[in-house]
């Protein structure tokens, strides 16, 4: 040992010569114990190892919390290409087994989990129902948020193209055509006043169902407040109120007192549907659309001028109309090429009931 050079590692600085250094002090080791002990290469990596790995403890310095946290980093520095790499493949990997329908196995498996799971989620759900009911009213929704820029590309205007105005159909007996018009009803009337009966009579039902009125007024929150402003108040004020029914019991009520329009052909009548009422010169309002394109308007008390304006695909190729409809009148139109507007009359002095649904 005394023929190998040490004092020479005080003058090294860098890493890497401290390093370089270590390796040939350590090869002039394994040559003098080669030729003056007559010990081979394996017995001294043996004897070198065993001894100083015993001896200097270097297991507990590997596991040791500190060092084995620059370790960590240090291997993960090193080795971010390779992570990086192994990340893109996996990515690559699922998304090739989902084109080659690994999905479908999945689902396949979990076939027999749905329905339980399902079940426990009701039963979770059970106490945020219970602080917040409203809730309930979205199960029957068919859509939560309605998309006021959608358009459609490449809409087939020739329905609209041209339609100079909105003819009276009352005396035609079959009428088939996909531009809007009027038509009477030959109903009775139906004012507030039966509109509050219908109401006080089934209480419960709309109370439960349907109770909530959107309206200009901010006295005006559900029917009560509406039927107070409107037969029980000394002067009426001017409102626009909106009751909308997406429920069947409520609908079934509504049907009572507004029947399905024979006008209509034999097709489904939406369970969506609007119940307006204005006062007499409530300002000018959009129709909403219901769910299906093929929409109806009863006026079931008062009168109101409906301008009916082309829908933004469709403005190019087809004009505004307008048209005036009085009580017991119905007009039929299509939203996909008429987005109707709600006009006071000049000299109307009763308020102004307004029936609205839809038939696919």
């Amino acid at each position: 040992m005394d023929d190998v050079d040490t004092a020479g590692f005080a003058e090294l600085r860098d890493k890497n010569e401290i390093i370089a250094k270590y390796l040939e002090q350590l090869n002039q080791l394994k040559e003098l114990a080669a030729s003056r002990g007559r010990i081979n290469e394996t017995e001294f990596n043996n004897y070198l190892v065993r001894h100083y790995f015993h001896n200097n403890n270097i297991i507990n310095y590997i596991f040791d919390k500190n060092t084995s946290r620059i370790l960590l980093k240090t291997v993960i520095d090193r080795k971010k290409k390779i992570i990086n790499f192994i990340f893109v493949l996996l990515t690559l990997f699922i998304v090739f087994s989902y084109k080659h329908e690994v999905s479908t196995v999945v689902l396949r498996n979990i076939q027999s989990l749905i329905y339980p799971g399902m079940r426990v989620w009701r039963k979770v759900t059970v106490p945020i129902i219970a602080n917040y009911p409203s809730l309930t009213e979205l199960y029957d929704e068919s859509c939560l948020l309605a998309n006021p820029y959608f358009q459609v590309e490449n809409l087939n205007c020739d329905p609209c193209a041209d339609v100079a105005n909105v003819l009276d159909l009352t005396n035609v007996d079959q009428v088939a055509v996909n531009y809007p018009y009027i038509f009477k009803t030959q109903k009775e009337l139906v004012d507030i006043n039966r509109l509050q009966m219908l109401y006080e009579q089934n209480r419960a039902i709309f109370t439960k169902d349907a109770y909530k009125i959107q309206s200009t007024h901010p006295d005006i929150r559900n029917l009560d407040d509406l039927f107070r402003q409107f037969v029980n108040a000394s002067q009426q004020v001017e409102s626009h109120s909106v009751w909308r029914c997406n429920r069947m019991a409520p609908a079934r009520l509504l049907r009572s007192i507004f029947p399905r329009p024979a006008r209509l052909p034999p097709t489904g009548v939406s369970l969506e549907r609007y119940l307006i009422v204005d006062s007499p010169q409530a300002l000018p309002y959009r129709i909403p659309d219901a769910e299906c394109a093929n929409m109806f308007v009863i006026q079931g008390y008062g009168s109101r001028t409906f301008l009916l304006r082309p829908t933004q695909e469709c403005r190019h190729r087809c004009r505004t109309l307008s048209v005036r409809l009085p009580a017991s009148y119905g007009l039929i139109y299509n939203w996909w090429y008429w987005k109707p507007i709600s006009l006071p009359e000049q000299y109307a002095k009763t308020p102004s009931v307004s029936y609205i649904g839809s038939y696919c």
